[in-house]
Formats: structure tokens, sequence, C-alpha cells
């Protein structure tokens, strides 16, 4: 599923215009609760909870999870919306700059885990 989803982003990236995907208020704000506020949620849960002592390896497990909650919108959403044409274009330009600022968020995200835990 990983290279197929980069040949939607692709193309996706390929037939749009910039100005619009950059210039699109709602998309940053989806693009903001996905990337920065939902992994935060969870990187609270993880350490109020004390879920990263249940076992040798849990701050592991827990990171791949933390990274899969900060990761960008699925293409699948977008490939959806295509299909059944329904607000294609805005979940292609959310999938879009989900994926661009993914690329600076999740990183960020990454380092706070490991600063934290």
């Amino acid at each position: 599923m990983g290279p197929l989803s980069m040949f939607v982003v692709g193309m996706l990236l390929a037939g749009m215009n910039m100005k619009e995907v950059f210039t699109n208020v709602r998309a940053y704000v989806v693009c903001f609760l996905r990337l920065v506020v939902f992994p935060a949620i969870i990187l609270l849960v993880f350490i109020f909870t004390g879920m990263t002592k249940l076992f040798p390896s849990a701050s592991q497990v827990l990171m791949i999870s933390l990274l899969a909650t900060s990761g960008p919108a699925a293409s699948t959403v977008t490939q959806f919306a295509q299909l059944y044409d329904n607000h294609a274009f805005e979940s292609s330009v959310i999938n879009a700059l989900s994926v661009l600022l993914c690329i600076i968020t999740m990183p960020i995200i990454n380092i706070i885990y490991t600063f934290l835990l």
C-alpha cells in the first residue's frame, strides 16, 4: 500500500495549483489538528498513564503508535472522494498539504517523545 499511496500523492501534487493548496485556510486547520493536536493528546496520554513501563520495549511500541497518529492524511480518502465525485478537490488539498507539512511535524513529535520519555 505504501508505493500505491506515493503514486497517488505524486499524481495529486503534479496536477495541483500550489497557490490554491497553500491559501486554503480550512486545510491548515485540518492539518493542524491531524499533525499537531491529536499526536499531542496521544503523547499526553502516554506520559500521564505510565504506559511506557508496561513491559521492557513498551516505549518503542508506543513510538510506532505515535508515528501512526502523526502521519499525513490517508490517500485512500482522496481516492474514494474522486471515485464518488464528492469533494475530491478538498480532500486532495488536505492530503497534499498534510504530506508536505508532515515533513516538518513528524520529526518534531519524535524529538518531543524521545525527550519526554
